[in-house]
């Protein structure tokens, strides 16, 4: 059994309303005898609101379990890339040996209470890096008006059955198995971190960016559906580009609108390298059209 220290970096930025909450639940994760120690390091970078005074209250409550940092980033670096990138190397120094793991997720994201030790199931298994999957939250969704609701369970339909098109094209990866790669639950070794040379820094799209600069450097990583977060349905986000704005532009759309497409929607403009074929494009619609409850877009 391989022992391990775990630092995890979140981002934040104007989360005063959701950092104690995010924080706390990363305190009371579940542990096992493979983790040595455990500790959070929040970046609050460019607030203007208590972010960094609420994180810090709770680093007083738990001591040596939350470490907090403030960084006012130029406007060339204000950021998601530059904030998620000093937010894990900052966790990065809490840690030493190559099996080290390092993990990220964000402010407005409550991961399950075994996000750890099933990570950790994953790096025990030999891959290099972990990308968790991402649930809306639930409660949020049901304050949205049913419109939205209708089109995020359409989306997510028909995202669940491409995912099963995509992953009979790629036997690397035993099923079952998701595509998602967000800033929401991040995953690697600090010897595959180390190797990369740290986070890419692109203004959106970093989180992809980290596990494509892993898979460059002849790493592996697992997508499993065991590993899982609950973050925000908010429409209006902190970062341009990022989840947020991906679901406003979800909830304009109208229900009867093509949902083909959407795979490519991708807010760096890059497209993903699966392109489904028009015959699987119609039974991964057709599938989305079907009448759903609006509760199951969570």
């Amino acid at each position: 059994m391989s022992v391990r220290r775990l630092a995890i970096a979140v981002p934040a930025r104007n989360e005063a309303e959701r950092i104690e909450t995010c924080l706390g639940r990363l305190v009371d994760l579940t542990r096992d005898a493979r983790i040595a120690e455990a500790c959070v390091v929040v970046l609050a970078n460019n607030c203007d609101d208590d972010t960094e005074g609420r994180a810090a209250a709770m680093a007083r409550r738990h001591p040596g379990r939350i470490v907090v940092a403030a960084a006012a980033l130029p406007p060339e670096r204000a950021n998601a890339g530059w904030a998620r990138r000093l937010a894990m190397d900052a966790a990065a120094a809490r840690l030493a040996a190559p099996g080290d793991v390092l993990m990220s997720t964000d402010a407005d994201t409550l991961p399950a209470a075994d996000w750890l030790v099933r990570t950790l199931d994953h790096i025990d298994e030999g891959w290099d890096a972990v990308a968790g999957q991402a649930r809306l939250d639930p409660a949020e969704l049901r304050r949205l008006p049913d419109s939205h609701r209708l089109r995020f369970a359409q989306v997510r339909r028909y995202q669940a059955s491409l995912d099963r098109l995509k992953a009979a094209q790629d036997p690397s990866e035993p099923w079952p198995r998701h595509f998602y790669e967000g800033g929401a639950s991040i995953a690697l070794t600090l010897g595959a971190y180390r190797r990369i040379g740290g986070a890419p820094t692109p203004p959106v799209g970093e989180d992809k960016a980290l596990f494509d600069r892993v898979r460059l450097f002849g790493g592996r990583v697992r997508h499993p559906t065991d590993v899982c977060v609950v973050t925000s349905a908010r429409l209006v986000g902190r970062a341009p580009g990022g989840a947020s704005d991906t679901l406003a532009r979800w909830a304009e759309q109208a229900a009867t609108a093509p949902i083909e497409g959407l795979e490519s929607l991708r807010a760096d403009g890059r497209r993903p390298p699966f392109a489904p074929l028009p015959q699987e494009t119609r039974r991964a619609r057709a599938l989305a059209r079907q009448p759903s409850v609006l509760a199951g877009a969570a």
